[in-house]
């Protein structure tokens, strides 16, 4: 505006015998601007057809106000101004009080100074507009203020952070608080907003916290997710792409949204006095609720009006069980028995992997241990120290047949032995000393070896019949079992010898 301005009061005043007050007029230019333009026009030794062929740049050095020759002034410092601004309360005027208390005589006025600052915000970088597809992205980050609890016992406050996720077509917030900014706190934090969304985007835009990230994106090499947030990235089939480090533009409507949270959910809960993590999360969930009902003012429906009609069909469905948390152990080297150490107790891994690595990840109530990615052993979590866990299979042979010699071994064998020995076992073992009954279960053990389990069944059925189970008794049984049977062999005829035809009627020697 200022240039076409410019540009008519120029043709004005050197085509037209107009005053400078009709001139002014026209232009809406002051008289006075109009009475200098004049006096730089008539100085210069352009005519009007050269001038205004000049570029824009040259056109304006021409009326351009010539220097007085004085001090000066000083140059502003954008970059602290605009960090001042950011400050509550901080006004454009109060600034420049304080910049005039430097040197009174030789600064910028007011309306110059706020016109500098325009136009440095000018020069900077235009902002892309983002535009989100429904059901495409997921945006998730922490935010700085924070709500608190009292501690029953100490009666100290302990403070919680306020995680928020937003789906961005629909601006639908989720909200929860959460003990820390831990990986365990943030991917159970993730599962309770997928089950709250009903369903799963294809992105997840997150922020470089190490919960989410372990190395930042850097020239020419990606991201590294973390290992925890790779197995859940994994579970609900998303991908993960992080934000560059220091540009929140790149999620600017989750930060949005986490300013809308902070005003809607923490603001109204500040006075509020809470004794427990549980009793923050069910006030931040009434005041969630009521955010996301509250109608907005760019088309005056509420968010989960929005949520319903435009992304919830298009959210991919939740899988069949949800994610459950596991810490990860690394075990460098399985030693020469196959059982890792995992949290102080010990599991055993299939006896081929000795000296190789294996990862072990442990849940609530199962350790499962992995082999180059691919599960090995699965065990109950156990919380004995110093104890241990062995599932037979991971065994050699030899320690299968050593692990047998045990009561709890000899015990288990003998349950898919048949009904008779496992009566006789049980017997034998289901004293006060179980050793000592280890000897005769050891006999009927070697019996089955040589003789098949079916024979040593019958053989300990007929003895129990008997009521005569022991050694002894069941020894005579089984060689009478095993006594070859004695049949008469046929005669055979010799060649040379003649039968009784041959002797018939006095036949000659």
């Amino acid at each position: 505006m200022q240039r076409y301005a410019q540009y008519d009061t120029a043709q004005l005043l050197m085509t037209t015998p107009l005053s400078d007050r009709a001139v002014a007029a026209s232009t809406r230019l002051s008289k006075t601007t109009v009475r200098r333009y004049r006096r730089v026009l008539t100085q210069q030794p352009l005519s009007w057809l050269e001038l205004k062929t000049l570029p824009d740049h040259e056109f304006e050095r021409v009326l351009r106000r010539q220097r007085s020759g004085g001090k000066p002034k000083p140059e502003l410092d954008f970059k602290f101004i605009e960090q001042e601004l950011k400050s509550p309360g901080v006004t454009r005027q109060l600034l420049w009080e304080e910049y005039r208390q430097a040197d009174p005589d030789n600064t910028l006025c007011y309306s110059h100074f706020a016109a500098k600052i325009r136009e440095q915000r000018h020069r900077q970088p235009t902002v892309m507009r983002q535009d989100y597809a429904a059901g495409r992205s997921l945006l998730v980050d922490y935010s700085g203020k924070r709500l608190f609890y009292i501690d029953r016992a100490s009666g100290q406050p302990v403070y919680v952070e306020l995680f928020v996720g937003v789906l961005p077509c629909s601006s639908m917030v989720y909200a929860t608080c959460t003990g820390t900014q831990g990986s365990a706190d943030f991917l159970k934090a993730h599962v309770a907003m997928f089950e709250y969304f009903g369903g799963v985007p294809l992105i997840l835009v997150c922020d470089n916290l190490k919960s989410a990230v372990t190395k930042p994106a850097s020239t020419g090499k990606p991201a590294v997710i973390q290992r925890n947030y790779g197995d859940l990235a994994r579970h609900y089939a998303v991908a993960v792409h992080p934000t560059r480090p220091r540009r929140p533009r790149d999620k600017a409507t989750v930060e949005a949204s986490v300013r809308i949270a902070q005003n809607w959910i923490l603001a109204p809960l500040r006075k509020r006095v809470f004794h427990s993590l549980e009793d923050i999360n069910l006030a931040v969930a009434e005041a969630l609720e009521r955010l996301n009902q509250r109608k907005m003012t760019k088309d005056g429906q509420t968010r989960r009006q929005r949520f319903e009609t435009l992304e919830r069909h298009h959210l991919r469905p939740l899988p069949a069980e949800p994610y459950l948390y596991g810490e990860w152990h690394i075990v460098p080297k399985v030693p020469q028995d196959y059982h890792v150490a995992v949290e102080g107790h010990f599991y055993s891994v299939p006896h081929h992997l000795v000296g190789e690595r294996v990862d072990a990840r442990v849940q609530d109530d199962l350790v499962e241990i992995f082999h180059q990615r691919k599960r090995v052993a699965r065990h109950a979590y156990c919380r004995e120290r110093g104890r241990h866990t062995t599932v037979r299979a991971h065994q050699t042979e030899a320690h299968q047949m050593q692990a047998d010699r045990s009561p709890e071994g000899m015990l288990r064998w003998a349950q898919d032995a048949g009904p008779a020995i496992a009566r006789f076992v049980h017997a034998q073992l289901s004293t006060d000393r179980p050793y000592l009954g280890m000897a005769a279960c050891e006999q009927v053990h070697a019996w089955a070896a040589k003789h098949g389990t079916a024979l040593v069944d019958r053989v300990v059925g007929q003895a129990l019949e008997m009521k005569s189970a022991n050694v002894s008794a069941l020894r005579r049984l089984m060689a009478h079992a095993t006594k070859p049977v004695d049949t008469p062999q046929p005669t055979t005829r010799g060649r040379n010898i003649r039968g009784a035809r041959a002797l018939v009627g006095g036949a000659p020697c």
